[in-house]
């Protein structure tokens, strides 16, 4: 293996862990500090329900980012391999 690919995976599965704790804590937030006493005019056109519907759709969101970063199989090389096929002539 070679540094340059030790670098990335090491990247993504510290991104995925980030976000799969982001997600969690995300949720914990939102059980412990509802929003409707916190009076945030980010948009004010929802309602609480939507508004507490949204955040736990991006807690869950970044969540399954995480999961799906940390479970997806590493990407394999195939210029490397075409280039080695090629002909020489062509």
């Amino acid at each position: 293996m070679t540094e340059r690919y030790r670098e990335s995976r090491r990247l993504k599965r510290v991104t995925g862990m980030t976000l799969v704790f982001s997600g969690v804590l995300f949720w914990m937030l939102l059980i412990a500090l509802p929003l409707a006493p916190l009076h945030v005019n980010l948009l004010p056109s929802l309602g609480h329900a939507q508004k507490q519907s949204l955040a736990v759709t991006l807690g869950g969101a970044s969540l399954v980012g995480g999961i799906i970063l940390l479970l997806a199989p590493s990407r394999r090389r195939r210029r490397a391999v075409l280039q080695r096929c090629a002909l020489p002539g062509a």
